[in-house]
């Protein structure tokens, strides 16, 4: 349990990324009035066997934008920081992101409310996620910061129990 823990953090690490970098910033800060878009993604899908995590249902102000989600983004180059690259062509990219703390996973998928005959069901995993924008095109102001959060189920899938805001 101990080993899926460790696996499930960094899952919710480069999700966590993922989604930051959807909405926080966007054009360098040379620019005087530089882009102060925002926006927000409701999804995350993925899963740890297959290595690869999108984000979708994203919207919001900045513009050109993301074009609603992402292209698969490998799940080891998030966990450090790296590049996402949205349908839109545009791309944003964050630094690692930082695991605030673990969550009670009652708004994940698989979360068993526990009770007499089963005291300590199985339990998905929620981790508390923030990141540091620190490049854009999709219209937002670099530097930003991301903030959101990511459920990692038994079996090592990855979604998003609420909305990811980016400022």
């Amino acid at each position: 349990m101990h080993h899926f823990r460790k696996v499930g953090m960094s899952v919710a690490a480069v999700a966590v990324a993922a989604l930051g970098i959807v909405a926080v910033f966007a054009l360098p800060a040379s620019a005087a009035k530089g882009p102060h878009g925002k926006f927000v993604c409701t999804q995350i899908s993925g899963s740890v066997s297959s290595g690869f995590v999108t984000i979708s249902g994203c919207s919001g102000n900045a513009v050109p934008g993301t074009g609603g989600s992402s292209q698969p983004l490998p799940i080891a180059s998030l966990v450090s920081g790296g590049t996402v690259n949205w349908v839109s062509g545009q791309s944003t990219t964050i630094d690692q992101p930082v695991l605030n703390s673990s969550k009670k996973p009652t708004h994940c998928p698989g979360y068993v409310k526990p009770s007499k005959t089963n005291p300590t069901p199985s339990e998905p995993t929620l981790e508390q996620f923030t990141a540091h924008v620190t490049a854009d095109t999709t219209g937002l102001k670099v530097p930003g910061k991301v903030k959101g959060y990511a459920c990692i189920d038994q079996n090592g899938n990855v979604s998003a129990p609420k909305p990811s805001k980016f400022s």
